[in-house]
């Protein structure tokens, strides 16, 4: 069978990471071949790019900067990661890739989106995946499962490890990305918004549900139930 590109999207504390994790113990539990990467990240590279992008929130980046690190971060992930797995048939499953940049540098930030497919074509070759599943929450509760109190980020305790760069924007962005989502998922099929308020359990029953629609071969109940 060929290999498979799911990647999972979506606002800040959406709950990517931990569907992320629990399909990749369905494809492990039914012994299918699969690979967890993440953006930026993967590669030696990428991470040390990713540590100047999110874990220098005192560093003054515009979009243009993002976008061109982003990219050589893609760049790196994609050949040495993401292609290789394909080729050997694995699913990649990817918390984050090109979308994020037309959102977050795009959408939110302002960049020109011709300038933005420009660089990302030089650094993914053309690749793109099978399927975007956007989890898409409301602003509020993305900042309440983030923050103590979501009116006021950055100035309450922080669930979890220290936020990142772009965790630290304020509302009105995470507003823009919200709406850079919503927008783009209604004019490309392969991207699809995923309800992601509930439980864990629901939003899991949610992406299986799709992915057996989208791709009854390899995701059939019957081989991979839920």
């Amino acid at each position: 069978m060929n290999g498979c590109f799911l990647v999972f999207e979506g606002p800040e504390g959406a709950g990517k990471s931990l569907q992320i994790g629990r399909l990749a113990e369905r494809l492990s539990a039914c012994g299918a071949p699969h690979t967890v990467t993440r953006e930026p990240g993967g590669t030696a590279a990428a991470e040390a790019i990713r540590s100047v992008l999110l874990d220098r929130p005192e560093l003054r980046l515009d979009g243009i900067a993002e976008l061109l690190l982003f990219s050589a971060s893609r760049r790196a992930h994609v050949e040495e990661v993401i292609r290789p797995a394909l080729e050997r048939g694995e699913v990649v499953l990817c918390d984050r890739f090109e979308l994020s940049t037309r959102v977050y540098q795009g959408w939110a930030r302002g960049v020109d989106a011709k300038t933005i497919e420009r660089v990302t074509r030089a650094a993914t070759g053309g690749l793109l995946p099978d399927l975007y599943l956007v989890l898409d929450v409301p602003v509020k509760v993305g900042l309440g499962r983030q923050w103590q109190d979501e009116d006021d980020p950055g100035q309450l305790a922080f669930f979890g490890p220290a936020p990142d760069r772009i965790e630290l924007e304020k509302r009105s962005f995470r507003e823009r990305v919200r709406e850079g989502y919503r927008e783009l998922a209604a004019e490309d099929e392969r991207i699809v918004l995923v309800d992601g308020s509930g439980t864990p359990d629901e939003v899991e029953a949610r992406i299986l549900a799709l992915l057996e629609e989208r791709s009854p071969d390899r995701f059939a109940a019957a081989n991979f139930p839920l």
